[in-house]
This record gives structure tokens, sequence and C-alpha cells, in this order.
């Protein structure tokens, strides 16, 4: 016979299964060529990128990790964009098996769905005690709309944020080694995987904090303290030393998010009523509308409409939820951005308390799209209609069988509503790169090389995701990059460069590039044999390589 312990690995393992199986289906993944597609758009080969960047760098010097070869000859690059690390801890071990960096892409995206899932399911649980009521909570917040569009954001997941919220839970139930310990473990892993979820989550503690001083529940005793003081000098050792380039690249660029992106990025409060079924119509024509997608669906929006009813008429786990409650609340306030609207018709309005964190907290002004900060009301939400689930099971629905046919149908709506959402598109990524990418390995560190065509449009054709994707195979440093962020001066370059003539060769130099490389095949024939010509003729440059339609010319 089965100990608990092993019956529950099982089900956990199963639970697991199950909800990656799912995953294919929403991810609509071509599951044949899982190995050679990603996602549509520049992100997924961003993320591939950095993890490859990292495994190569980590062993060799992990002090230089920041100085990634893009965006050269700038400095701290990899601060651009987002460090990735947290995802790193699962695609690692992935790629020392498959070797296939798209391969273990698609591997964690999918991944991740399953360990959101299974989080919600044991954080439910410890609040509900009922598992079927948990298993509701589990598939919104697996397969919710927010989750399903930002699937290739694997920073955005949220999969280590219920491991967190659970955590605290204990932590303020009981603080021994272990609970503070764990918690521990999972603010590092927030932090490691979404930086600007990290942010949001000093606003939940302070919550928690004054929710069980006021109820007496949680006192500062001098063991306490020692357990508290060694988390926090865990969690300063993580966090110290990779906010330090996120600090230095504020300061080196000036950097903060302009409020007129953060705006039209932000949702308003229709936003969360907008039925997936029609997102094709009213967000899809922009690709950064889709930042404004925050709604759970109509159907759980009712389901949380009666479970809040339900729970304030019976008094159900009041004290439990009040955190849940404020933490949902803040969560839309901030989603808002700069000004609170309820509609996009508005015009200004009533400033939030975003606008606070923006000005005076350090990473908020950093933070492109606010509405990413709804996944703590999709938390929320996910936790009142369970608690509601739970109570009607326990108490009106008696009969076994009603009970199970009464989930089945809370899921197979949600399953409906959470499937009509347009499904992603993927890209081929061609196995084999451009053979120019193995002389360019075998070259001198100080080269820095300019990829031509420059990135021209980065939302119609970005050659620069392309060059920084195959930029994995040798890790020179090139001028060219794709990010979060890129510098004044490369997109000044970026411009000069749309239709090139020899007149720009001078201003390469002065950027600092010593190697131009032409990809022919992204131009005209015509272009080509013009360009050729003019640059035999220049002073300036020599051919120094050549292999099927990429030429390498060196700067003299």
């Amino acid at each position: 016979m089965l100990n608990n312990k092993s019956k529950n690995i099982i089900f956990y393992v199963t639970f697991a299964v199950v909800f990656f199986i799912l995953t294919l289906w929403f991810s609509a993944i071509p599951i044949k060529n899982i190995a050679h597609v990603l996602p549509s758009g520049g992100d997924p080969l961003l993320v591939t990128y950095i993890w490859s960047w990292e495994m190569h760098q980590i062993p060799i010097n992990p002090l230089e990790l920041f100085n990634a070869n893009i965006f050269a000859p700038f400095k701290n690059t990899l601060a651009f964009s987002e460090h990735m690390l947290g995802s790193l801890l699962l695609a690692w071990p992935l790629f020392l098996i498959f070797k296939n960096i798209v391969l273990v892409f698609n591997l964690v995206s999918l991944g991740s769905f399953a360990i959101s899932g299974l989080g919600m399911y044991l954080l439910a649980n410890y609040l509900t005690k009922n598992k079927l009521a948990s298993l509701v909570a589990a598939f919104i917040y697996a397969f919710a709309p927010f989750k399903i569009e930002h699937l290739e954001h694997i920073n955005l997941s949220g999969m280590w944020l219920p491991y967190f919220f659970l955590c605290l839970e204990r932590f303020f139930e009981s603080q021994t080694w272990r609970n503070v310990l764990l918690l521990t473990l999972f603010i590092s892993l927030v932090f490691l995987n979404a930086m600007q979820y990290f942010l949001f989550l000093p606003i939940i503690i302070v919550i928690f904090l004054i929710k069980h001083i006021l109820c007496k529940t949680f006192k500062i005793a001098k063991d306490n303290v020692y357990k508290i003081l060694t988390s926090a000098i865990i969690l300063a050792v993580i966090i110290i030393p990779l906010s330090i380039p996120y600090l230095n690249f504020k300061k080196d660029f000036d950097f903060q998010r302009d409020l007129r992106t953060i705006e039209g990025l932000s949702p308003d409060l229709f936003d969360y009523f907008i039925n997936p079924a029609i997102y094709k119509f009213y967000y899809y024509p922009s690709a950064f509308l889709q930042e404004r997608i925050v709604g759970p669906g109509i159907f759980v929006i009712i389901l949380l409409i009666i479970s809040i009813y339900l729970i304030y008429k019976k008094s159900i786990n009041i004290n439990k939820l009040l955190v849940y409650f404020l933490t949902g609340f803040l969560a839309v306030l901030f989603s808002f951005g700069y000004y609170i609207q309820l509609t996009t018709a508005d015009f200004g309005g009533m400033i939030g308390p975003w606008a606070f964190f923006y000005n005076y907290i350090p990473g908020f002004s950093g933070i492109r799209a606010p509405g990413r900060l709804s996944i703590f009301f999709l938390i929320s939400s996910c936790l009142f209609i369970a608690t509601a689930v739970a109570y009607l099971l326990n108490n009106k629905i008696k009969k076994k069988y009603y009970r199970y046919l009464f989930i089945f149908a809370a899921v197979l709506f949600l399953f409906i509503e959470f499937s009509v959402i347009s499904f992603k598109k993927y890209m081929p990524i061609p196995s084999k790169h451009a053979l120019v990418y193995d002389w360019v390995k075998e070259q001198k560190d100080a080269n820095i090389y300019l990829e031509m065509p420059l990135g021209i449009n980065y939302l119609e054709q970005d050659y620069d995701k392309l060059y920084e994707f195959a930029s994995i195979n040798h890790f020179k440093k090139t001028v060219n990059g794709y990010s979060g962020y890129a510098p004044k001066e490369y997109e000044q370059l970026n411009n000069e460069l749309t239709h090139f003539d020899m007149s720009d060769i001078q201003p390469i130099k002065d950027y600092g590039a010593t190697d131009i490389i032409f990809h022919f095949d992204f131009y005209s024939e015509n272009f080509k044999k013009t360009t050729l010509e003019k640059l035999s003729k220049e002073n300036s440059v020599e051919l120094i390589y050549n292999i099927d339609n990429d030429y390498v010319f060196q700067i003299k």
C-alpha cells in the first residue's frame, strides 16, 4: 500500500502532466515541429538568446554577465531587458539534455502553465481544504486569457506567485525555519523570474503583516527576528548584485518609461469585462493593444461576482480573504497606470497610486505595461471563487455525483471560453545557421560587427532579432540588438542606415564598428550589384570574407 506522501506525489505529477497536455491545446503549438518553431515575434528569440548567453558566460566569467555581446560598443546591455535567470534554472538542465534551445523554450513555456496550475491548486487547497474547488481555481489561473496571450513571455507566467502566497500564509501561521526558508526561496524565484512582479511583493507582505498584527496572530519574538534577518541577508545577497546593473542602466541612460507610452499600454476598467471572443476585433489590430488584455473572461467575472456576494452574505473566511481582496483591488488600481480611467475615451483621469510609485520608488518607472500587474487580481479572483465553490460543495451539494457534475460543468464552461481566443501563430526556426557565423566565431574578440540590413522597423521587419538569435553561434560583439530598450545613438544609426550608401561608412566607423556584414539575401539583386561595385572602389573598406550571399567588409 502506498503511504499518503507517495499518493500525493503521484497526484501532483499526474496533475502537472494533465495540465501540460491541456497547454498543448491552448497554445496551439504544432507538436510535430515543437523543436523547430517559436511563437511569432521577437521576444521568444530574445529569451532564447538571453538563456544562451547566460549558459555561455556564467561558466566563463559571471562577473561579466551583464556585458552581453549585443548593442556593442555599449556595456551592461543585458540590463536592457530582464535577465531571465529564474527561467534559466529550468532551461539549463533541459538544454543539457536536448541540446536544442528552441525545444527548450517551448518546453519551459508549456511547463510554466503546469507549474502555475499546480501552485494555485496547492494555495487554494490550503485555504479551502477542498480539492475540487481548488481544481477550478487552478484551471482559471493556469489558462486565463492573460496567461495564454503572454505564453511567449515566460517571465510573465507568474508560475512562482501562488507558491509565494502559500509560503507567506504558512509563515504567518508558524515561523518555523522551514517556512521562513521556503518563503525566502519563492521570493527569490519571483525576483529572478519577473522583476516587475517582485516590485509588488513588498506591498503584499505589508498587507499581510498589518492584518496579522491587528488580529494579534503574529508577534515579533526574538527567535523570529533571527529568522527574518537570516532571510533578509539571503535575499540581499541575491537581489543586490542583480539590481546594481539595472540601477546603473537607469543612471547611465537617464532611463524611465514615458508616461504617454505607459498610458497607451495601460488598460481601463472596461478592459476587465471584454470577452475573449472579441479580442481579435478589439485588441489585435495593434500589437501594443494586446498589453491591455487583463480580463479573466466573462464566465470568471460572473463566478467572481457571485462568489463575493456569497462570501459576504455567509461571512465565509472573511478574515483570510480580506488580504486577497486588498491585493486584488490594489492590483487593479496599479494596472490602470498613472491615471485611473473607466474607458479609453477618458482623457487623463484621477491620478492613481501608480503615480506615487512611478515618481518615488525605484523600479516602477521602468515598467512599460502596468496592466501586467493584473495577474495579482487574477490570483485573488481564483481564491474567492475557490472559497465560494468549496462552500457550495460542503454545504449545498450533498451528493458526490452532483459535486463532480458541478465541477465538470464549471471547468467545461471555462474551457470553452478560454478556447475562443485566437490561437498563437508560430514561426519556423531554421535548424542550420548561416555559414558566415562559423567564420565570425574564429575572429578576434575585439572586433565589432554591424550586420546589414539594420532593424529598419521593429514591428514589421526587424532583422536585429534574427542577428541576435544567430549570435548564439559565436557571441562576438555586434552593433545590432533586440531588447526592451535600445540606446538613442543606436536608433539614430538605424535611421541613417535605412538607405545605405557610401557616405554611411564613416558614421559606422565613428559608432565603433570594425566590420560590416551584408546579408544580401535580404536585399534586391540590383542593390547587391550596385553596392558591391561601389564598395570595391571605396578605400575605407576591404572585402575580407564571402560565403554564400554574405559579404564581410573590414573598415580601415
